[in-house]
């Protein structure tokens, strides 16, 4: 079997896998401004139906996201909370904390 060339190699693009934080993240993320429907959010953050209903699940029994009532035929739009914006400013200081602490710790000398 012939062995391809770097030029004939194809390269994958699709980012690393992504955690549980990164994805509630962006979900709340997406639905800070306005109300976002499951199918929205599945198509714009990348998840299949499974990921989407458990990390919605989880995000609304944990009052970071609200489910809007009167669903438009059948589907729910989904509104970040106070709680949730407080937790996703928190998550971002955190990220922030130690990207910067480590910029501190390790300083490069010339």
């Amino acid at each position: 079997m012939p062995s391809a060339s770097a030029s004939t190699k194809r390269t994958s693009y699709k980012s690393p896998r992504r955690d549980k934080f990164e994805i509630w993240s962006a979900l709340l993320e997406a639905c800070l401004r306005t109300p976002r429907t499951q199918s929205w959010l599945m198509r714009k953050i990348g998840l299949n139906t499974a990921a989407a209903k458990e990390a919605l699940s989880i995000l609304t029994k944990g009052e970071l996201l609200e489910q809007l009532s009167a669903p438009t035929m059948g589907t729910f739009e989904f509104r970040t909370t106070e709680k949730g914006k407080a937790a996703l400013t928190q998550y971002y200081q955190l990220i922030t904390y130690f990207f910067d602490s480590k910029q501190k710790r390790h300083p490069r000398r010339p």
